[in-house]
């Protein structure tokens, strides 16, 4: 982390290190996960075996990485090698990225439910959050990784990029700003959320026709841009 958090991740005796370096996804090994002291009390109960299969993080590697991708086309996306496009190998990279993610939040999630912290709830009608694919890659230090699984695949990641909608949320300046609040409160580790509308045809787009502004609807969830 750039800037200083409410506590000390190096103390913490806790993955949360992870969250707050972007830099513990060992593209090697997948890495130990750690179990609260809350939730283990059954680790050697009836469910031992669901918790050994689940007490390692995703690998990071390329060929794990691809793995993933082709598992999320053909079991989450009912696509074969045969009848996949661009847009199905964006939506199998996203899934893929999205478990990472998840295994970051289940691990935030139990670290704030371990500390009993207060949280904080963020609302706001807009949110101009972008495009959320590449961010993603980034913040979880991960897109050389990505580039390379992708590439081997016979897919350039820049063009995948381009398979993303721009999320619906918001415009303008109080929709940046409401986006710029909830990305410096994950940067400084608060257990804060977000909450806002989901516009299913977006704010609008804009049309001039004959000098005059014209409002339609902008279809941002049914398909990618």
């Amino acid at each position: 982390m750039t800037t200083s958090a409410p506590w000390n991740p190096q103390a913490a005796n806790f993955e949360m290190q992870r969250k707050s370096s972007f830099s513990l996804f060992d593209k090697f090994d997948p890495a130990p996960r750690h179990v609260p002291a809350s939730e283990g009390k059954d680790q050697k109960g009836k469910h031992d075996k669901l918790w050994k299969l689940m007490q390692s993080y995703k690998a990071n590697d390329v060929e794990s990485i691809q793995k993933d991708v082709v598992a999320k086309v053909e079991y989450s996306l009912a696509c074969t090698r045969f009848n996949f496009s661009a847009e199905d190998a964006y939506r199998a990279a996203s899934l893929a990225v999205r478990d990472r993610l998840l295994e970051s939040f289940n691990d935030t999630n139990a670290w704030y439910a371990e500390k009993d912290v207060k949280r904080g709830y963020y609302l706001s009608a807009e949110y101009l959050l972008g495009r959320a694919f590449q961010n993603a890659l980034v913040n979880l230090d991960l897109e050389p990784a990505f580039k390379d699984a992708l590439m081997g695949l016979g897919f350039e990641m820049e063009e995948l990029f381009s398979c993303e909608a721009d999320p619906g949320l918001g415009n303008g300046g109080l929709g940046r700003l409401a986006a710029c609040f909830l990305d410096s409160m994950a940067t400084l580790s608060l257990p804060c959320w977000g909450y806002g509308i989901r516009y299913n045809y977006g704010i609008f787009k804009q049309q001039i026709t004959d000098g005059w502004q014209v409002e339609k609807p902008d279809y941002w969830l049914p398909q990618p841009a």
